[in-house]
């Protein structure tokens, strides 16, 4: 009995030390979000080129800083985040309805002239000259007016409305960054109306005549050789099958030599577009890579779109 009275304390005296060894844990850790360093890790994220993380950054800010006077502008640059990710449906979502509640701000002719940027890079070029000209025309002294006048221009290119990209780059203030440039485009933009064409009424009328020759008129020699030769031999193998009374063999083979002669008519046809629209876009291609509009951020915290023009 004794002995169980000494078990019995030592339990509890080991109990106590242990309750005593035990650190205590003091006051629970918190995380505290603020709200600069929330929006500076979206903007970071944006400037790396990680849109789709700092659209969830962005979003978590207008989420957790409803009240925020920064809020619009975190809405706008989700909507810039979408333009550069590639969604532009989702971009124009956005920045419309920025837009729409920044009516009266700076801000509204950022929305705009992104909205035209979305259009213009998924090649609906008419679309974007729609968002383009309001902003002129809502914001007479826009600080934009320069680049929406750039973009115009390059719409107009994209299109081979050569004259009208020439007048619209000439209409850029002197005052402009983009001035040097745009002169140098309005004449470059001249010489698309220059640029060695080949008529697709004659390469038909060639290919029509002798079987091929459309295709060297394009300047695709082996395939010309290749149609005369498919050409010349059906037609020749058709003769011999009428000359050897195999009327039905004949037959069979002009029906199928139609096929081909009448394919490499539309061949020769097609090949003057090709060469025609490749002609057109290395001619654009060589004035892009060099004078074209880079759009990015800049980490001052602006609400500016930064332009820079590649050389």
């Amino acid at each position: 009995m004794k002995q169980r009275k000494n078990r019995d304390l030592r339990s509890v005296i080991m109990m106590v030390l242990l309750i005593l060894l035990i650190p205590d844990p003091g006051p629970s850790a918190q995380i505290t979000l603020d709200s600069k360093d929330q929006f500076g890790f979206a903007r970071y994220c944006m400037e790396q080129g990680e849109y789709y993380r700092a659209v969830g950054e962005f979003e978590r800010f207008v989420f957790l800083f409803p009240d925020h006077e920064r809020v619009p502008e975190a809405q706008y640059y989700i909507g810039v985040c979408y333009v550069l990710g590639g969604r532009y449906d989702s971009a124009r979502s956005v920045l419309e309805e920025v837009y729409r509640k920044q009516s009266e701000l700076p801000l509204s002719e950022k929305a705009l002239f992104m909205m035209g940027e979305a259009y213009y890079r998924q090649g609906a070029f008419e679309e974007a000259e729609q968002y383009f000209r309001k902003v002129i025309d809502d914001h007479t002294q826009s600080e934009l007016r320069g680049a929406v006048l750039y973009r115009l221009g390059w719409s107009r290119l994209k299109t081979d409305q050569w004259q009208d990209a020439a007048k619209i780059f000439l209409d850029i203030d002197q005052n402009s960054d983009l001035y040097n440039q745009s002169l140098i485009l309005s004449t470059e933009a001249l010489k698309g109306d220059t640029l060695p064409r080949k008529s697709p009424a004659t390469a038909g009328i060639m290919a029509a005549v002798i079987p091929g020759m459309g295709h060297v008129y394009c300047g695709r020699p082996k395939d010309g050789l290749t149609a005369f030769l498919v050409n010349g031999l059906f037609i020749w193998a058709a003769v011999e099958s009428f000359e050897h009374d195999q009327d039905v063999l004949g037959s069979v083979l002009t029906f199928l030599e139609v096929g081909w002669y009448t394919g490499n008519i539309y061949s020769a046809v097609n090949c003057a577009h090709k060469y025609n629209r490749k002609v057109k876009d290395d001619f654009r291609k060589g004035l892009s890579e060099r004078m074209d509009l880079d759009l990015f951020t800049t980490s001052e915290g602006d609400l500016g779109l930064s332009m820079r023009v590649i050389f």
